[in-house]
């Protein structure tokens, strides 16, 4: 019984670092292609993204852009934007392993 409740606090923290990681990354990605297209205050439009429940700051955002082609990206932002992705995926990875994890150990408890 200690073991699952361990094992279930270890996925959890898996699962809140992967959601971090994942939050981290779009809020950086949403500032690279802001400031690549244009739209004033990047930096806002990145806290906007994380914002909301079901990631409805996130759907705004990717419908609002559309109107804005990219202007001005460098071959530096696309690389680093590229590397916010790989970092987004890990992330990604991280709080799906969490979270299965969370399910498993509850359904082997029962």
């Amino acid at each position: 019984m200690d073991l699952n409740i361990v094992l279930v606090v270890i996925f959890g923290a898996v699962a809140l670092v992967g959601a971090f990681c994942v939050v981290f990354q779009i809020y950086h990605m949403t500032v690279i292609d802001a400031t690549a297209r244009g739209l004033k205050h990047p930096k806002f439009w990145g806290i906007f993204t994380m914002s909301g429940n079901h990631s409805s700051g996130l759907l705004v955002y990717l419908i609002g852009r559309r109107k804005y082609p990219i202007v001005n990206m460098s071959e530096s932002n696309a690389k680093e934007l590229e590397k916010h992705k790989k970092s987004a995926g890990v992330g990604l990875l991280f709080l799906v392993t969490g979270i299965f994890g969370i399910i498993v150990i509850t359904f082997i408890a029962i």
